[in-house]
């Protein structure tokens, strides 16, 4: 309710208009011109695909954002996040919901990664889905190519890539690639890359999770200080 998406419709279940949170959205539904309808809990059984629903579902319309406007409405220090063929819905909606988080500026979705409206892409983000620009279904490989064109650094994460926190700096326009949670990101993306980063390893397991992978990388990235 606090975004600028359309919200077409609340349906809502008695037990939630007695609640401090329940309340608060149908004040802003009502400051919204936003219409409410009360369902039974049966009801909300049928419409919601969870075991336990908050009792709280809402009609909203789905917001496009453009390839082509996404570029030139960036500022001169903006960071993108790529991500190349990732299949777990799960992985795709923390990432976004972590992309919220740090600052992102904009995250692109390769077409042959998953459907950004599924409904566990859209629980995992936890809601950020409202908060930050999401390309779905894009031509990476030619968003990665734009991103140079217009001043981006391209770096691409593998496991075995140069660290990126050990006394490096940034510049002000970057694009990180996170790829495909078997594969790893494409040869053609990666041969785009001006830099390839890893996270330094210190135990023994063989791998990260691609979500905690760039929760690291964003979290480290923020605490430095751009260059130029």
């Amino acid at each position: 309710m606090n975004s600028g998406w359309e919200v077409g419709m609340l349906l809502v279940n008695r037990a939630v208009l007695t609640k401090g949170e329940g309340t608060r959205v149908l004040e802003a539904a009502e400051n919204r011109n936003c219409p409410v309808y009360e369902i039974s809990r049966q009801e909300v059984g049928k419409l919601s695909d969870t075991v336990t629903s908050q009792g709280i579902l809402a009609v909203v319309s789905m917001k496009e954002y453009l390839p082509e406007e996404l570029w030139p409405d960036l500022s001169g220090q903006s960071l993108i996040v790529g991500l190349d063929g990732i299949s777990d819905p799960g992985n795709v909606g923390t990432i976004l919901r972590t992309c919220d988080w740090f600052g992102v500026d904009a995250a692109l979705i390769e077409s042959s990664g998953v459907e950004l409206y599924s409904p566990k892409v859209m629980r995992s983000a936890m809601g950020s889905i409202f908060h930050l620009p999401v390309l779905p279904d894009v031509d990476l490989l030619q968003q990665v190519r734009l991103a140079r064109k217009n001043g981006f650094q391209i770096f691409v994460t593998t496991a075995s890539g140069e660290s990126p926190f050990r006394g490096k700096s940034f510049p002000p326009r970057c694009m990180f690639i996170f790829g495909n949670e078997a594969r790893g990101v494409s040869p053609e993306v990666m041969e785009e890359a001006d830099t390839l980063v890893s996270i330094p390893k210190f135990g023994k397991a063989e791998s990260l999770n691609v979500a905690i992978a760039c929760g690291v990388i964003l979290g480290g990235l923020r605490l430095r200080v751009p260059t130029g």
